[in-house]
């Protein structure tokens, strides 16, 4: 275990949010962003991620399964963000801990085959699960990445970094001259402890961040924010809050009734300064 402070303003002082799983969530006085400490050490995270299993005082599984429902939010999004953009000339897109390939999924109906995209992944299960669908997607330590990309995308990956600040930095030298990072991740670091979203998943989430800090963080390492926006994960309707809340008493399932009554899932577009 690791006692780690702040990533983003560096202050070593916090105070107690909440416990789960034999760890400890805090929110730094400086700046509110709201992360674990003591944490697993980069080893041992490293290898929860290629496996799908965090060991905590109970074992925590995050490997799931190929979800359809995904693909079709992810299409509104990108129609949200980039209009007809990426169906005017091919592009290069990474995404980084693209999972079972949901998003790669979207990328390719969304640009009728434009975009020659490629998928990285630790985590071995999803890996073969992406690859059945026909997606270019394998593991590489992209600190050593040679290829440079138009586009690199990281969705529901900045909350399990262990060190945002520079891998997103890692990530910023992927890019050609002019490239976008697009990212998603929660904006729940300011809500009440009584009003976030749970459970937390710790130790697989190690932060949550805001818009406010995640905009700050990538103005800081080079980039220019070109738009940000909060969606609702799921939309309230009265049919989907019943089925929602029926998942809650139904072995097996999950429930993503805590996501629906506040807009927390943060898209960013931001470009690489030159």
């Amino acid at each position: 275990m690791k006692s780690v402070s702040c990533y983003h303003c560096g202050s070593g002082r916090h105070s107690f949010y909440a416990a789960e799983n034999g760890f400890t969530l805090v929110r730094c006085d400086g700046c509110g962003l709201l992360y674990v400490t003591p944490r697993p050490d980069e080893r041992e995270i490293a290898a929860g991620h290629e496996l799908g299993v965090h060991q905590g005082e109970q074992k925590l599984e995050v490997t799931g399964r190929f979800a359809e429902v995904k693909v079709g939010r992810y299409l509104n999004i990108l129609r949200d963000f980039f209009g007809d953009e990426l169906r005017e000339k091919p592009v290069s897109w990474l995404d980084i801990g693209c999972g079972h390939g949901e998003f790669l999924v979207a990328l390719r109906e969304f640009s009728g085959g434009k975009i020659v995209a490629r998928g990285v992944e630790p985590n071995l299960a999803k890996q073969e699960s992406a690859r059945s669908r026909g997606l270019d997607v394998g593991f590489a330590d992209l600190r050593t990445e040679a290829r440079r990309y138009d586009f690199v995308s990281a969705l529901n990956v900045y909350g399990h970094l262990p060190e945002p600040p520079a891998t997103l930095s890692d990530w910023r030298r992927l890019l050609n001259p002019g490239g976008e990072l697009f990212l998603e991740t929660g904006d729940t670091a300011e809500l009440p402890a009584n009003k976030h979203p749970k459970p937390f998943y710790l130790p697989d989430h190690l932060s949550f961040a805001s818009r406010r800090i995640v905009t700050d963080l990538l103005r800081r390492i080079g980039f220019d924010v070109l738009d940000s926006r909060v969606y609702y994960w799921i939309k309230p309707g009265p049919v989907t809050v019943t089925k929602e809340t029926v998942k809650i008493f139904w072995p097996g399932k999950k429930s993503s009734l805590r996501y629906m009554f506040r807009p927390t899932d943060l898209y960013i577009r931001a470009r690489r300064k030159e």
